[in-house]
């Protein structure tokens, strides 16, 4: 296996599509994922603390995956319980970021042909019903889509004529246009907030790092510069700053950085020194709507995990779990005073609804079997009053 697909599928795995580039395919999915089997510090079974008046007034439709079916699914879900399933084929299948609009969910379905070959297809399914629409080409690498803010065109990466690298293709699946051409790879594209810039990893120059480049893929630029891996871009949504991932200090850590390359810094200075601090790994990180606070999943070397929210601006953190068990994939809700996340700490890995002050953590699956990876549908409710 090449170094830079070694590199690149243990950084997936302990991602986990994080954030708004889906990730979680192949092998890798099943180590990002909470796992149920053999879970630490499972609690006693959670009381629903979020009045059910409370949460009706949450219309948004949030989209996860379930394997209840024995297979990956994409399933929605209302904050008060109501469920729906959205797709149904033999491919296991994997949710991204929904359109601004609401109207549609990207999933990655992934399988392998009558030969054994891993393959992997965009397809577009409307929340409200209806045929999925393909997008892009059916490959060995088709994933991580983000929108452009109008949603007439996304981008994603594939390796349909390469290693991997990215693509813009319009959201009615007309006129691709490959951005990158890299033979290292190029990978985890996300659109900017305005729409005119995209910022991706690269290992173009020996290891991962956060480059930025135009809508069309000109002015291609670095960001980063060190000799370990720098993944995962996320843009505050003022565009002004950008979220990544780092192992530059022995354990994975979030980092921010300007889209000219300055300001960069640490989320936050971890009190933990020495060992204890490499024992301790971040990941997962989401910008709230308001883009003053970032979730995100802190993970232990004895394989908990919990979901900690910090103040971009003061570094005031705030943990909404206790971590006995492993609580992860914090999703915000789309007016940022609710987070939904997974966590096995009923045994199975379920969904969570949280206050964004941690309060009122309430259950709000409970089939047989994970469900896991949250993604609000922000379209398509009331906010609440």
């Amino acid at each position: 296996m090449r170094t830079t697909e070694r590199s690149r599928l243990t950084r997936v795995r302990d991602l986990c599509c994080a954030v708004a580039a889906l990730s979680l395919l192949a092998g890798c999915d099943r180590g990002a994922k909470p796992d149920a089997a053999g879970s630490r510090g499972a609690t006693a079974a959670a009381v629903d603390t979020i009045p059910l008046e409370e949460r009706r007034r949450l219309g948004w439709w949030i989209a996860f995956i379930s394997e209840r079916d024995g297979n990956e699914e994409v399933y929605l879900v209302r904050p008060w319980g109501e469920e729906r399933r959205l797709t149904r084929n033999p491919a296991r299948d994997f949710v991204a970021a929904p359109a601004p609009d609401g109207s549609v969910v990207p999933v990655v379905a992934v399988e392998e042909d009558s030969t054994g070959v891993h393959l992997e297809q965009l397809l577009l399914y409307p929340v409200d019903g209806g045929a999925p629409r393909p997008i892009g080409p059916r490959t060995g690498r088709s994933r991580s889509p983000s929108w452009s803010p109008d949603g007439s065109w996304l981008v994603l990466e594939s390796d349909e004529a390469s290693f991997r690298d990215i693509y813009r293709i319009g959201a009615d699946g007309k006129n691709p246009r490959r951005l990158t051409s890299n033979p290292e790879g190029n990978f985890d594209p996300v659109v900017s907030p305005d729409g005119g810039w995209i910022a991706f990893a690269s290992s173009r120059d020996g290891n991962a790092e956060v480059y930025v480049m135009r809508a069309d893929g000109s002015e291609q630029r670095r960001l980063t510069a060190f000799h370990l891996d720098d993944w995962g871009a996320q843009w505050s949504p003022d565009g002004g700053t950008l979220a990544f991932l780092s192992n530059r200090e022995g354990a994975d850590r979030i980092f921010l950085v300007k889209p000219d390359g300055t300001g960069q810094r640490k989320l936050h200075e971890a009190s933990d020194t020495g060992s204890a601090r490499k024992d301790r790994a971040e990941a997962d990180p989401v910008w709230s709507p308001d883009g003053t606070r970032i979730a995100y999943t802190l993970r232990t070397r004895e394989g908990t995990s919990r979901v900690r929210v910090t103040d971009v601006r003061t570094g005031e953190t705030r943990d909404l779990s206790d971590g006995r068990g492993k609580d992860s994939m914090p999703a915000w809700s789309p007016d940022g005073r609710y987070l939904v996340y997974a966590s096995d700490r009923d045994g199975e890995v379920d969904l969570y609804l949280v206050r964004a002050d941690g309060t009122g953590a309430t259950r709000l699956t409970r089939a047989k079997g994970a469900d896991w990876l949250p993604r609000w549908i922000s379209a398509g409710g009331t906010p609440p009053r």
